[in-house]
Formats: structure tokens, C-alpha cells, sequence
């Protein structure tokens, strides 16, 4: 930590040695970031008034998205352990990534230690866990994300449709336009399905076709277009019970709904057992499954 905040706050910022040790590192949360081989490349601290500073990256590492993780683990941090409300006092240099990160200006811009800085307050909870979903890799990220709101788990469909490389399987009870007929998760539908047409990339089981026939949906229209690559079948009756929605991107990731909490969704980028488990499922029902003929006909 000592040689991070030495290499960027008094070597390249100018910053006094005696103002960046200002005695209250004693009672902080610390985060170090750390290259594969344990070489430090990042720091971050929390004081107990919920202050977030001493953000530091250095300058090989800028750019990687080094920063936006030591933020989000601090955000986590306070969270958990119920700190009061994060802000910072941010050089004005920085503030376009932290208002990127969901906080925002409050006051003027002040003087500190030579530089310009700018107290932000932490005004959007729900950004650090996109930013988060969106830096992750599919078949490599390990964790499991529990989502409730519909805006992250927007994010959360979206982001996993666009690393699918060979296969989208959706299951769903009605093409949910809050989660499917949305610009992000269609453009990656679209591309899927165009870079893999002829082998049916995108197979859609719909519990509920009714509510699609009146007000219409996107995923249809691309169905018509592009019927060697996308098709949608009915969920036969014996199989609409207590059944769980998913979308499952090639042979790793998947977005799971369970039909006892249908506003909950599990996001995981690397669990290539369950997702075995959900696509023995889907495979089941798909072959039961018929092209519904409405489906087919529609013209939106």
C-alpha cells in the first residue's frame, strides 16, 4: 500500500509525504490491487465516516479497469457493514469516472494539497453491480450474483447474450419485454444469430404466447426474419407448473428466475454444471415443444 500511494501521491502527484500520512490509515479499511505474481498495482481506503480515499492505480495499470474494481469491493464493503453514506473528495481530474461509477458533485471545487478536488456523494447503488456484471468473462468470472431490480437485471441478460458465441437458450413465461425487447439484448440476439445462421443459435421456449399476440415483440419479428437461425416453441401444458425461467449462454453462464421467487434473479458467468442441469431440462420440453402458428404469422 505504502509504495502505490508513494509512486503515484508523492512521486507523480507532488503531494507533501507528511500531508499523505496523515494519521488516520490506523482506523481504515485498506484494499490492496494485486498483479498474478502478488506484485501491488492498486490501493483504496475506507474511513469509518464512510470517506473513500487514497484511490490510487499506477500508471501501467491505468486504463484496465483496475480502479473500477477497487471501488466497487469498497462500495461492497460499506454496504456490509453499514457505514454511513460513501463520498470522497475527488481531484476534479478524476470526478467524470466516479460520476461513471454513480457518484455525484456536491459544493465547490476546494483546494486540497495543491491539487483541485471536489467532495462526491455515492448517488446510485445499483451502478457499481452493472459495472461490475459488465467487466466480468464468461467460462471465467466465479461469482454468483443475486439481482433484484429490473434495471441490473436488464443489464444482466444483455451482458450475457453478448459473450455467447455459440448458443442462447431462453425459457421464459411470456418474452418479457422489461428483460427481452430491449435495444442491448436484441442487437446480441441479432448477432448471434447472423453469425451462426443455418444452426439454429437461438431457441426460445414461451409458456405464454397470448400477451405477445396483443401487444407484439421484437424477438418475434426477428424469428420471421431469420427462421433458420432463431425459433420459438410452446411450452406444452404438462410442463408450465412450477417451471423455472433461464437464459443460458453457451455451455457456462446463465440468468435463472425460480418460479417460487420470480423477482429474484441468479446470474452466475461460470457454472458450466448448472447449466448442463437447465439445458437437459430445456432440451426435454423443446422436443415436446411446437412452433406456435400466431407466433409465426404475426406481423408487427
Amino acid at each position: 500500500m505504502r509504495a502505490v500511494r508513494l509512486a503515484v501521491f508523492v512521486h507523480e502527484q507532488q503531494v507533501p509525504e507528511a500531508l499523505e500520512w496523515d494519521g488516520l490509515d490506523h482506523d481504515a479499511v485498506h484494499l490492496i490491487a494485486e498483479t498474478a505474481d502478488g506484485m501491488p498495482i492498486g490501493t483504496a481506503r475506507l474511513l469509518p465516516s464512510g470517506q473513500i480515499g487514497r484511490m490510487a492505480v499506477l500508471p501501467d495499470w491505468r486504463a484496465q479497469g483496475v480502479g473500477s474494481r477497487l471501488l466497487i469491493e469498497v462500495l461492497r464493503i460499506a454496504s456490509n457493514t453499514g457505514y454511513p453514506a460513501p463520498f470522497m473528495h475527488a481531484q476534479t481530474a478524476a470526478a467524470a469516472f466516479y460520476r461513471s461509477m454513480g457518484f455525484e458533485t456536491e459544493g465547490e471545487v476546494f483546494d486540497e494539497a495543491g491539487i483541485s478536488h471536489q467532495r462526491m456523494v455515492f448517488d446510485d447503488p445499483e451502478l457499481p453491480l452493472i459495472v461490475d456484471i459488465q467487466g466480468r468473462t464468461l467460462g471465467r468470472a466465479e461469482s454468483l450474483f443475486q439481482l433484484d431490480g429490473q434495471r441490473v437485471q436488464r443489464q444482466a441478460v444483455a451482458a450475457l447474450a453478448k459473450q455467447a458465441r455459440r448458443e442462447l437458450r431462453l425459457l421464459t413465461p411470456d418474452l418479457e419485454p422489461i428483460l427481452y425487447d430491449q435495444a442491448p439484448f436484441l442487437e446480441q440476439v441479432s448477432r448471434l444469430a447472423i453469425e451462426r445462421r443455418g444452426q439454429l443459435p437461438v431457441r426460445i421456449l414461451l409458456i405464454d404466447a397470448e400477451p405477445v399476440l396483443r401487444r407484439g415483440h421484437r424477438l418475434v419479428e426477428l424469428s420471421r426474419k431469420l427462421s433458420s437461425a432463431l425459433q420459438i416453441r410452446a411450452v406444452p401444458e404438462e410442463f408450465t407448473a412450477q417451471c423455472d425461467h433461464y437464459l443460458l449462454a453457451d455451455d457456462r453462464g446463465y440468468c435463472l428466475r425460480r418460479y417460487a421467487a420470480p423477482r429474484n434473479m441468479l446470474l452466475d458467468f461460470n457454472d458450466a454444471a448448472a447449466v448442463r442441469r437447465m439445458q437437459r431440462g430445456f432440451d426435454k420440453i423443446w422436443e415436446q415443444g411446437a412452433i406456435h402458428p400466431d407466433l409465426r404469422r404475426l406481423h408487427l
